[in-house]
C-alpha cells in the first residue's frame, strides 16, 4: 500500500462508517404504528364532514397497516443481517419503503380531502403537518428518505388546496410549503449533528483499535527486551563462571610454581605467565562490569558515606609494590578537614585502583600522586575531588574526548605495548556517574596526565557516637554477647572486659549469634557494623547494642550507640555506659508489658522481617534448634508435673520463658513466666497444674504455627 492510497482508503472507510451509522438510526426509529392515530382522526373528520363510503375512506388506513407490517419485517431483516452487508443496499430499501408510505399518505390526502369545507381542510392540514414533522425527525439521519417521503405525502395535499381557489386555502398551501422548508432545514441540522456523532464514534473506535494494536506491539517489544536481558544476564553469568574458574586454577598453579625451587629462567617464564593471567582476569572483570552496567552496583548514597582519605591510603598500600617494582614514587596529598563523600567506600576504592593502576602501567619514570581536596559544584553544593597525576607520556588532545568510551585507547602503539583493551576507564566512568559524580582528564603529550573525579559530599551532621573521655569507668557484672568475626578484636574485648567481672560470650558469625540470643539473656550485645541491623531485627530483641565500625563503614540503624574501632579502653567503657543508658527506658517498658494483652502464638510479620534480615536458611537453623530445645523442655515439664515436682517445673518454666522470649513468642513466654512465679511463691497444686497445662498448650500452639509457617520444619 502506497502512502498516497492510505488516506484515500481511510476516507472511504469514514464514508462507509457514516452511511452505516445513518442506516442504523433509520431502522432504529422505524416504528410506523405510532402514526396510525393520525390516520384514524383523518378518517373520522372525513366521515363526519362528507358522506363518503366507509370502504373508500378506510382504504388508505388499511394500506398503512400493511405498510406497518412491512416495516416490522424490514427491520427484522436488517437486525438479522451480517456485518459485511452493504449499507447502501439497506439505505435504498428504506428509501423505497419511505416512498411507498409517502404515496399512501398522498392517496389518503386525496380520499380524506373535503372540498368546500375549510375547517375540515384545516384539520387535515394540521394532522398531516404533525405526521410529517414526526417522519422528518425519524428520517433526518438519511436525507433521501425524508425528502422522498415529504414530497409524496404533502405534495398532493398542497395541490388540492391550491386547486380550491379560495384565499384561505391558498394561504394554507403557502404556509405548508414554508413549513416544509423549515422542516428541511431543521432535519439538515439534525443530520449534520448525527453525522458528526457517527464519525466521532467511528474515529474513537479506530483510535482504540490502533492503541490496542500498538499496546500489543509494545508489550511484545517489552517481552522481547526482557528476554534479551535475561539471556544477556545468563550469558554473563556463564562467562563469569566458565572462564574465571579455570583462570583462577591457572593463576593458583602459577603462584605455586613461582614459589617452588625453579631455576631463574623458569621463574621468569612463570612470572610472565602470572602477569598475563592477571591482566586477563582484570580485563574479564572490566568487560563483565561494563556489560552488567548498573545491575550489580550497590547503593552509593548512605548516611555515613566514605572517608576519602582512608580510601586513598588503602589504595596506596595496595599499589605500592607495583610502583616500587617500576622504581616509581607513589605519594598521597590530602587536605585537612576533608568532608566525607556520599558514596560506597568499595566503589571509591575501585575507581582509584583503576586510575592508579593505569598511571603505574603507563609511567616509566617519575612519580604518581593521589590528591584529595574539598570543592563545590556548579550549584554550590559541597564536593570531594580525587585526582591521580602521573609523569607518563600524556594523551593527545584529539583523543581526550573518547578516552572514557568503551574499548577506546589513547594510542595504538601503547595499546600494543601494554596489551590494554580500553575498558578500565569506561568502567570507572560508569561507577562515578552511578554515584552522582563526574570524571575527566587533563593532559598534554609529553607532560603526563591528571585524571580526576568529583563526588558529592555529605552534610556535616552530628553522629550518634558517644562523648568519651579517658576517665571512663569499667562496667562490671554484665553478660555480654560479642559478634566479632575478627579474632584479634574478640581477644581485645575479652582482655578489656573480663577482669572486671563481666562475662563475654563470643559468636563468630550471625547465625551463631542469633542462636545464642535465643538460649540466653544478655545485658549488652557488641557487634561489628555488618551484623547490627540483623540482630536488632530479631523478634523480642530488646538488648542494647553497641556497634563497632571502621573508618569507612556506614553507621548501622539498629545500634543504640556507635563506636569507631579501634578505640581506647576508656572510650569503650564510656560507649558501653552510653548504650546501657540509651536502652534503660525501653527495658523498663518491656518488663511491664501485660501478659493478658498477648494472644497470638507467633507474629508472622515479625518472622518475615527476621527471614529478610537473616536469610531463610539461617532462620530455619535457629528455629530447628529452638524446637528441639522446646520439645526437651516440654517432656521434662510433663514429667515434673506428673510427679508434682513444682520446684523443677518452675526452673523448666524459666528456661521456657527465656527460649520463647528470645524468639518473640510472647504468649508462650508469658505463660511460662506465670508458672515460674506460681512455683516460686508456692501456689496451690491446682493452680500449678493449670499453669503447667497452659505452658504445654502454648508450646504446642506455637510449634504448630511455626511448622505451618515454615514447611521445612515439618520434616
Amino acid at each position: 500500500m502506497t502512502s498516497e492510497s492510505a488516506p484515500v482508503e481511510d476516507n472511504q472507510s469514514r464514508v462507509q462508517a457514516q452511511l452505516r451509522g445513518q442506516v442504523a438510526i433509520l431502522y432504529a426509529l422505524s416504528q410506523q404504528y405510532l402514526f396510525l392515530p393520525f390516520a384514524v382522526l383523518c378518517m373520522a373528520v372525513t366521515l363526519i364532514s362528507h358522506n363518503s363510503q366507509l370502504w373508500i375512506v378506510g382504504a388508505p388506513f388499511v394500506l398503512l397497516i400493511f405498510a406497518t407490517i412491512g416495516a416490522s419485517r424490514l427491520k427484522r431483516s436488517y437486525d438479522n443481517r451480517t456485518n459485511d452487508d452493504d449499507p447502501e443496499y439497506w439505505a435504498r430499501r428504506f428509501t423505497v419503503y419511505s416512498a411507498m408510505t409517502g404515496i399512501i399518505w398522498g392517496l389518503g390526502a386525496v380520499v380524506w380531502f373535503v372540498p368546500g369545507s375549510f375547517p375540515a381542510q384545516a384539520y387535515l392540514v394540521l394532522a398531516y403537518l404533525g405526521m410529517t414533522a414526526t417522519e422528518f425527525v425519524a428520517r433526518s439521519a438519511y436525507r433521501p428518505a425524508y425528502l422522498v417521503h415529504g414530497a409524496t405525502s404533502l405534495g398532493p395535499l398542497i395541490a388540492l388546496l391550491i386547486m380550491q381557489g379560495e384565499l384561505y386555502a391558498q394561504m394554507t398551501a403557502i404556509l405548508m410549503f414554508c413549513f416544509i422548508g423549515v422542516l428541511y432545514r431543521y432535519a439538515d441540522t439534525i443530520a449534520a449533528l448525527l453525522d458528526e456523532s457517527i464519525l466521532l464514534r467511528h474515529d474513537n473506535a479506530q483510535l482504540i483499535l490502533r492503541l490496542s494494536q500498538e499496546k500489543q506491539v509494545a508489550e511484545k517489544t517489552r517481552d522481547t527486551a526482557k528476554e534479551n536481558e535475561r539471556s544477556k544476564s545468563t550469558f554473563i553469568s556463564n562467562i563469569s563462571h566458565e572462564i574465571r574458574t579455570p583462570l583462577t586454577a591457572i593463576l593458583g598453579m602459577a603462584q605455586l610454581l613461582e614459589h617452588s625451587g625453579l631455576e631463574k629462567v623458569q621463574r621468569d617464564h612463570v612470572k610472565v605467565l602470572l602477569e598475563a593471567g592477571r591482566g586477563l582476569k582484570i580485563l574479564l572483570d572490566d568487560i563483565i562490569a561494563l556489560a552488567q552496567q548498573d545491575d550489580q552496583l550497590p547503593s552509593t548514597l548512605s548516611e555515613e558515606g566514605c572517608d576519602g582519605g582512608q580510601a586513598a591510603r588503602t589504595v596506596a598500600r595496595l599499589m605500592q609494590p607495583n610502583a616500587w617494582e617500576k622504581r616509581l614514587r607513589l605519594s598521597i596529598n590530602i587536605v585537612s578537614g576533608l568532608p566525607r563523600t556520599a558514596a560506597d567506600p568499595r566503589l571509591v576504592r575501585r575507581v582509584l585502583l583503576k586510575l592508579v593502576g593505569n598511571a603505574i602501567k603507563f609511567t616509566e619514570r617519575g612519580n604518581i600522586e593521589i590528591a584529595i581536596e574539598a570543592g563545590v559544584d556548579d550549584a554550590g553544593n559541597p564536593t570531594v575531588q580525587f585526582r591521580v597525576t602521573d609523569t607518563g607520556p600524556g594523551i593527545p588532545g584529539h583523543l581526550i574526548e573518547t578516552i572514557f568510551d568503551p574499548f577506546a585507547k589513547a594510542d595504538n602503539s601503547y595499546a600494543r605495548r601494554y596489551n590494554g583493551a580500553g575498558v578500565g576507564l569506561a568502567v570507572a566512568k560508569q561507577i562515578v556517574e552511578t554515584m552522582g559524580g563526574k570524571i575527566g582528564v587533563e593532559s598534554e603529550p609529553g607532560s603526563g596526565a591528571s585524571f580526576w573525579f568529583t563526588l558529592p559530599a555529605l552534610a556535616q551532621t552530628k553522629t550518634d557516637e558517644p562523648d568519651v573521655t579517658e576517665s571512663g569507668t569499667p562496667p562490671s557484672g554484665l553478660s555480654i554477647l560479642a559478634l566479632v568475626p575478627d579474632s584479634a578484636m574478640s581477644t581485645s574485648l575479652e582482655h578489656l572486659l573480663s577482669p572486671f567481672g563481666n562475662r563475654v560470650t563470643v559468636a563468630t558469625d550471625l547465625a551463631e549469634a542469633a542462636r545464642t540470643t535465643v538460649r540466653g539473656r544478655f545485658s549488652l550485645i557488641i557487634a561489628n557494623g555488618a551484623g547490627v541491623d540483623a540482630l536488632a531485627a530479631l523478634p523480642g530483641q530488646h538488648t542494647p547494642i553497641l556497634a563497632l565500625v571502621g573508618a569507612c563503614e556506614r553507621q548501622p540503624d539498629g545500634a543504640n550507640t556507635v563506636l569507631r574501632w579501634p578505640a581506647s579502653p576508656a572510650a569503650l567503657y564510656s560507649a558501653i555506659s552510653a548504650a546501657m543508658r540509651d536502652a534503660s527506658k525501653e527495658h523498663v517498658i518491656t518488663e511491664h508489658l501485660s501478659d493478658e494483652t498477648i494472644d497470638a502464638a507467633i507474629d508472622a510479620k515479625t518472622f518475615a522481617e527476621l527471614e529478610k534480615s537473616l536469610g531463610l536458611k539461617t532462620l530455619i537453623d535457629i528455629l530447628q534448634s529452638y524446637l528441639a530445645t522446646a520439645e526437651d523442655l516440654a517432656t521434662a515439664l510433663t514429667a515434673a508435673q506428673d510427679k508434682q515436682e513444682w520446684a523443677e517445673a518452675g526452673r523448666l518454666a524459666q528456661d521456657f520463658a527465656g527460649s520463647a522470649g528470645g524468639l518473640g513468642l510472647a504468649a508462650l513466654a508469658s505463660a511460662a513466666r506465670l508458672l515460674a512465679r506460681n512455683a516460686r511463691v508456692g501456689s496451690e497444686p491446682a493452680n500449678l497444674i493449670h499453669a503447667a497445662d497452659d505452658v504445654l498448650a502454648e508450646h504446642r500452639r506455637a510449634s504448630e504455627a511455626l511448622r505451618r509457617l515454615y514447611t521445612e520444619l515439618a520434616a
